[in-house]
């Protein structure tokens, strides 16, 4: 016989004699039971879906009022197609930040779940405490593209030639005055813009007479 198969042979007995020896095995015995188990409570099947057409109808929301905010006064620049573009990526990006801000906080709420049933290793304290980090990251992210998102399209209206908007005090006022004023006859306030344009009217107004008399 040769040393292969001398070698076979002394495997094969040893695993005949592993079978033997676990045919009186219970592995019931070495199983936790239900009890045994921290309760995990309800099993919930999560609605990401519904999740994500939220987020992008707040992200698109944000946009609107943003787009509106600082072109609103320049329909054809609005409806241009790539403002209409840009507008519908950026709400996109937005949104996604939105959604992933919601994750983390569902994972860290799960997470808190797991600490109160009984997990009180020091893994999951430091998974805890860099969830905590993530939280804070997110809502920087949003914040800060927030931000860069207001100052493309406030530098985008300045680049093309357009004043800047309205002070809101200004609007305020000229919302909700409603008394007449020697200044205002009429009882509405006008603002630097209405007057710039009031101004430049009448200046060509005057050019056209001149140019009729002569």
């Amino acid at each position: 016989m040769s040393k292969t198969d001398k070698e076979r042979n002394r495997i094969k007995d040893e695993f005949e004699q592993i079978q033997s020896e676990s045919l009186d095995f219970d592995i019931s015995n070495h199983l936790a039971r239900p009890e045994d188990l921290p309760d995990l409570g309800e099993i919930e099947i999560y609605d990401y879906d519904s999740d994500l057409t939220v987020a992008s109808q707040q992200s698109m929301d944000v946009l609107e009022t943003l787009v509106d905010l600082y072109l609103g006064d320049v329909p054809k620049l609005k409806e241009h197609p790539y403002i209409a573009n840009k507008m519908k990526e950026d709400a996109m990006v937005y949104a996604e930040g939105i959604f992933l801000s919601k994750m983390t906080r569902k994972n860290f709420l799960n997470q808190l779940r797991q600490v109160d049933n009984g997990d009180n290793s020091a893994r999951m304290h430091e998974v805890v405490n860099q969830t905590i980090g993530q939280i804070r990251e997110n809502s920087k992210f949003l914040s800060g593209q927030r931000t860069e998102l207001e100052k493309f399209y406030k530098t985008l209206r300045k680049d093309l030639g357009y004043e800047e908007i309205d002070n809101s005090s200004s609007k305020l006022e000229s919302e909700e005055s409603t008394e007449d004023t020697p200044e205002n006859p009429n009882g509405v306030i006008t603002s630097s813009r209405d007057l710039n344009e009031l101004i430049k009217q009448a200046m060509l107004n005057k050019e056209d007479d001149k140019k009729k008399k002569g």
